[in-house]
């Protein structure tokens, strides 16, 4: 018969399996979201209103949502696969309707643009001289949760910062961060400038 000690040790060896296995599923779902953004001007301090916004089993699902059905994506591209030419083949921005949707920017949960994502879409034709898009805080699910990101959209200045609200340290991917280095999983809100 085992001992008490033993059977306790036993009991506690298979709890710490079991959460460990639980924590590092690798078969856990992703998720792919979209939120539709308002501009603000560039001179405001005010933050853009979320139009609307959904998630999706698959990236081609969300991309279809996120830029208002104008863009069709082969389900079998994967989201590091993404690039400009894909979101906007065959746009040009000056003829754009007014209500069109594009997309800005898209984060990722891994590194190199890989996981679980979230697009950031706006009406219009991405930024301006004029007009930009800041959210104060992050969707349920991606508080520090970014470790990779890319703009798009004339975005070029893509903030990723370290708190709510704009604060904290910040980190400017630019046009592609495929790492977050000292900020990976860090990133409490977010902002895009020409």
């Amino acid at each position: 018969m085992l001992s008490k000690r033993f059977t306790k040790f036993l009991i506690l060896t298979g709890m710490v399996v079991s959460l460990v296995m639980v924590a590092a599923n690798p078969f856990q779902k992703e998720s792919h979201c979209y939120s539709v953004l308002s501009p603000v001007d560039v001179d405001s301090n005010e933050n853009s209103q979320i139009i609307e916004s959904g998630c999706f089993d698959t990236f081609s699902e969300a991309i279809q949502a996120a830029t208002g059905g104008r863009v069709h994506m082969n389900p079998n591209v994967y989201p590091d696969d993404v690039t400009e030419e894909m979101l906007n083949a065959n746009v040009d921005s000056s003829k754009l309707p007014p209500d069109s949707v594009t997309v800005i920017g898209i984060d990722y949960k891994n590194a190199s643009f890989g996981g679980s994502s979230y697009a950031w879409s706006v009406t219009g034709s991405g930024c301006t001289d004029t007009l930009g898009f800041r959210v104060s805080s992050m969707p349920s699910g991606w508080d520090n949760a970014v470790s990779s990101a890319r703009s798009y959209s004339d975005c070029n200045n893509y903030y990723h910062w370290e708190n709510t609200n704009y604060a904290g340290a910040v980190l400017d991917c630019g046009p592609s961060c495929a790492s977050m280095g000292v900020m990976d999983n860090q990133t409490s809100s977010e902002e895009w400038y020409k």
